[in-house]
């Protein structure tokens, strides 16, 4: 599992993204995957745009990876 923060674009993207906070991943998603995320008790559906990965050394024990992945916002479950 990867640990990351993630980004939401929910307005233009000139706007500022949205910290919606770390999520457990099973593997990194890709730009262009749909991804349905809990948050604020509600399902919310997004696509990814990028990811920043943050890999560490194999030798540092001390520091886990780490990555942000930005999604646009495409809606939302009742």
């Amino acid at each position: 599992m990867v640990i990351a923060e993630l980004l939401v674009e929910r307005g233009s993207y000139g706007d500022k993204s949205e910290q919606w906070g770390e999520f457990r991943f099973l593997g990194l998603p890709s730009p262009g995957d749909r991804i349905a995320v809990e948050h604020e008790e509600t399902t919310h559906y997004l696509t990814v745009l990028c990811v920043h990965h943050r890999p560490v050394s194999a030798a540092a024990s001390d520091n886990d990876p780490y990555a942000h992945v930005v999604a646009k916002w495409t809606g939302s479950g009742a």
